[in-house]
């Protein structure tokens, strides 16, 4: 389900890897929605929701100094999409028991919330500043 594609590529390495890791935890999301080996992923949720509230924090720190750095106009609509990312991931984390108590339907939750905004975030809101940082480069 999330993989990474070529289309997601920037030709900035920094930002490449960064994404390429954020796809990377949702993949792994995916495995466990898919693994019906045991009954219990809530040691995985949680350290799967921390690794990614912490990742996306700092990328999302290092993706706003350099658009700000080159002046990007659509800088602040665009830090606000990663501030509601990060509140809804703070949402999923304030109620633990309800995610121990519904493990799967979590992970089902979790995991559509970040395919859709990993994916249109990527593809459409991020590459909104990628002409801006590819000329800064030259």
């Amino acid at each position: 389900m999330l993989v990474w594609k070529k289309e997601f590529e920037f030709g900035i390495p920094a930002i490449d890897d960064q994404h390429k890791r954020l796809i990377e935890i949702g993949g792994s999301m995916f495995e466990l929605v898919n693994d019906d080996t045991r009954d219990d992923y809530f040691d995985e949720i949680v350290a799967m929701l921390k690794e990614l509230e912490n990742y996306t924090v700092n990328h999302f720190r290092d993706e706003e100094a350099l658009f700000d750095a080159v002046g990007y106009v659509g800088s602040m609509a665009h830090k606000f999409e990663h501030k509601i990312f990060v509140k809804k991931l703070e949402t999923f984390m304030s109620d633990l028991d309800a995610v121990d108590s519904n493990q799967k339907e979590t992970l089902l939750n979790l995991l559509n919330f970040i395919a859709d905004w990993l994916v249109l975030h990527i593809v459409k809101t991020d590459r909104e500043y990628v002409p801006l940082l590819l000329a800064a480069q030259k």
